[in-house]
């Protein structure tokens, strides 16, 4: 364990209890319905559904919260409590008598409306808790019906806070950014269980379609210890339609200019009084050749996907809790030269992925206990991925296992809360082929990468808060890499509230992971790039830090709120892609004594315009820089592929339903892309000094939608309305018919930075029958 790491857990803890022995006692809970379910059919508080927005207050007196979008609120105690008075419209107020508890389920029952009056709670489309300590910005199943959402990687085209781009221009895959890093440095979740990560760190979220997706949580800033430790910029958690969210049938149908069809179904089935099961389907599809450019390459590649999952749910009746789920996946895309095309050596890119995936969590609540449980979640899979870029191939096998272990419960008061835990994870790899990263052996047999890693660990997790304005959870992670030693992962994450609607956060801690470079870096294989690795590469370290201050209030008596925020990554050790060194190879080596950092600063200003329109400003700073070896030429310290100014913007409306519950919305996003530096291929092609950046360019997108009955709609679309494109995306791509062996030397399809496909329309439809359970909201 490394003096730092030592320090920073010392200090953390320090400061925790420095800020608990000044605190104060508060009163937190929940204020929620219960749903109208036959009596027996679910067990408890997993039957109610949160009320945002009602008012709590101490009876008698003028002191009182609101519960915010969750449902939860909290309350300083007074000296001499006696009763709360919970009320909201629509509902029969209820008086609580306080006897000392520090947390409080409340129910309210629906009350008599006045018939003259409609109360209608509109649901955000993207909300933030001012009282979670973590800056964790939630995207609803509405957020992600703006836009052509068919999976996770196009879930972001209507964030500020993700970036989402191609890596190459023959295969179609989106990889997303964020704080100025690529997105294998950001720890990517499924049902809080390990998502995309390792030879599916890319390509995979792919595999997560946008019509499963219930909600998705991004938290900026390294995540909680006991998720691991391989978050360094934020964690980003995708929630899938389950049980209690998922409808009885939905169907999403789409078709996308250029060929592009998918389908996308869910199913909810009840089997018994303690079993529900949830079946999803996903297709996507493309055998039309398109080369809008004229360039002899396909601009999007033909495609075959299949995607099913299975999910079970058991709810017992002595506080047993289990989910079960399966996914498998099966894909095929076949991209590169226009078929037909008469060439000496034809250059063709080839991927298949076969996939399975098995996954548990299992729980038991204490009875009588609240807030005290056991909890065990495990996840095995299995992935092959198979490439054939040009005349090189690869080969990639990865088999994952991992166990966790959890117990919950206070440290002698509800006041200090934590959460305790033991862990291990296997991760087997073997890669081979021909891709140039080592000579071969004098048989000219491949190149063989293969590791397997085996690693147990604890964790332990505390939550103070004492204090009614603040809180704080500090965490402590101590992994035994069987390759890399003892690993220790200290962070912490904090809350201030100002006042009830202004709250500061901050954030600080650590991040450890293994490169998986041949994946990772998976838009060089769409060149004839070399690959050079200087050596063994050693794990990639790290710390980050940030802040955020988020306000809510009213701009000309309509909400609004406003977030600023800052982030700061620096690397101990990084896994650096050096694109310049060589314009005809890759070259990556250890970090050594040089500096990486990535600093950030974010606005972004929401308003509820008026009672049919909703629009969302940000802007963003970004400054992100690497020491490579030989950067004497000017401008090679900063990273490419990452624009140092954004903007974004997005307008929503919707018409007021009509008595059938049909309506009108629409939503326009805008996003303008400052300059951003690209790496140089050789200067027989391209004259431009590699101090260069390549042009700002602005991306519009439309959608509108009609509703013309609850479950029925339909949605027409327009990606890339102003028809920007990448001009000559593909280096070299005018060698191949004159010249096949400077063609092969010098071919670069990695070089993206913008839209390659032009303006596209889609249209779809959705159909849903029957309503979700929402028990578990």
């Amino acid at each position: 364990m490394s003096r730092a790491s030592w320090l920073g857990a010392l200090v953390m803890l320090s400061v925790s209890w420095s800020f608990e022995a000044g605190a104060q006692r508060t009163l937190r809970g929940k204020v929620f319905a219960p749903e109208d379910h036959a009596p027996g059919e679910r067990n408890g508080k997993e039957t109610f559904e949160p009320l945002p927005g009602a008012t709590v207050m101490w009876k008698g007196s003028g002191t009182g919260t609101v519960t915010d979008a969750f449902g939860f609120f909290q309350l300083d105690v007074r000296r001499n409590p006696d009763t709360l008075r919970v009320s909201m419209v629509g509902f029969e107020a209820v008086d609580v008598y306080y006897s000392g508890e520090g947390y409080l389920d409340i129910p309210l029952e629906p009350g008599v409306l006045l018939q003259s009056a409609d109360v209608v709670f509109e649901e955000r489309s993207q909300s933030v808790s001012l009282l979670n300590p973590l800056n964790i910005q939630q995207l609803s199943r509405k957020e992600l019906c703006k836009a052509a959402c068919c999976n996770l990687s196009e879930a972001f085209e209507t964030n500020a806070s993700v970036d989402a781009s191609y890596t190459d221009a023959v295969t179609g895959t989106r990889q997303i950014h964020m704080l100025g890093l690529a997105g294998k440095y950001t720890q990517l979740l499924a049902d809080n269980l390990p998502g995309p990560r390792g030879l599916n760190v890319v390509q995979g979220m792919s595999f997560i379609p946008g019509p499963w997706i219930e909600s998705i949580f991004i938290s900026k800033g390294v995540g909680t210890v006991a998720s691991g430790y391989e978050s360094f910029t934020g964690q980003i958690n995708v929630a899938h339609r389950n049980a209690d969210s998922a409808e009885p049938f939905y169907l999403n149908l789409f078709h996308g200019m250029g060929g592009r069809a998918e389908f996308n179904h869910v199913s909810n089935h009840r089997v018994g009084r303690r079993w529900d099961t949830v079946l999803m389907s996903h297709g996507k599809f493309r055998q039309r050749e398109n080369d809008r450019n004229r360039d002899g390459f396909l601009d999007m590649p033909t495609q075959k996907d299949f995607v099913v999952r299975n999910e079970w749910r058991f709810v017992g009746d002595r506080g047993w809790r289990a989910n079960l789920g399966v996914t498998g996946v099966d894909m095929e895309r076949e991209g590169g030269m226009v078929s037909g095309d008469v060439v000496a050596t034809p250059w063709v890119a080839k991927t298949e992925i076969h996939r399975v995936e098995v996954n548990a969590k299992v729980g038991y609540v204490l009875p009588g206990q609240e807030g005290r449980s056991w909890g065990s979640q495990w996840t095995a899979s299995t992935h092959q991925h198979w490439l054939g870029f040009g005349n090189r191939h690869y080969d990639g096998q990865q088999n994952t296992f991992r166990a966790n272990v959890l117990r919950s419960g206070f440290l002698g008061s509800e006041d200090r809360q934590f959460s305790a835990g033991v862990s291990y994870l296997y991760d087997d790899f073997l890669e081979l082929g021909t891709w140039g990263a080592a000579p071969t052996d004098a048989n000219g047999n491949p190149e063989v990468w293969a590791r397997t890693e085996h690693v147990p660990g604890a964790f332990l997790e505390t939550t103070w808060t004492g204090n009614p304005r603040g809180m704080i959870v500090a965490g402590l992670r101590v992994d035994q890499h069987n390759l890399w030693g003892t690993i220790v992962t200290p962070r912490l994450h904090a809350r201030w509230s100002a006042t009830e609607q202004t709250s500061l956060k901050m954030v600080a801690g650590t991040g450890f992971r293994t490169p998986n470079v041949l994946m990772e870096e998976l838009g060089v294989w769409a060149s004839n790039r070399r690959w050079i690795v200087d050596g063994p590469l050693e794990p990639e370290r790290g710390w980050n830090a940030g802040f955020n201050v988020t306000s809510k209030f009213k701009l000309r008596y309509r909400d609004a709120d406003l977030s600023l925020d800052g982030y700061w990554t620096e690397f101990q050790n990084r896994a650096v892609v050096d694109l310049d060194a060589d314009a005809h190879a890759v070259r990556i080596y250890n970090l050594g004594d040089r500096a990486s950092r990535s600093l950030t600063a974010q606005a972004e200003l929401g308003w509820s315009v008026h009672r049919r329109w909703d629009m969302r400003l940000a802007y963003r700073y970004v400054h992100a820089t690497t020491e490579r070896d030989g950067a004497g030429a000017a401008g090679t310290t900063i990273d490419p592929y990452v624009p140092q100014h954004r903007v974004f913007t997005q307008w929503s409306y919707s018409s007021k339903p009509n008595d059938r519950g049909a309506n009108w919305m629409g939503d326009l996003t805008v996003q303008w892309v400052g300059p951003q530096r690209i790496p140089r291929p050789d200067a027989q092609f391209d004259d431009r000094m590699a101090s260069e950046v390549e042009d700002d360019f602005v991306v519009v997108n439309g959608q509108i939608s009609r509703t013309f009955a609850p479950g029925v709609d339909l949605y027409l679309g327009l990606e890339n309305i102003l028809d920007y494109r990448q001009q000559n995306p593909i280096v070299g791509w005018d060698l191949a018919q004159t010249d096949d062996q400077a063609f092969q030397e010098n071919m670069d399809a990695s070089l993206v930075y913008g839209p390659i496909f032009g303006r596209m329309v889609y249209v779809g439809g959705r159909l849903t029958l029957g309503e979700a359970d929402n028990a578990g909201k």
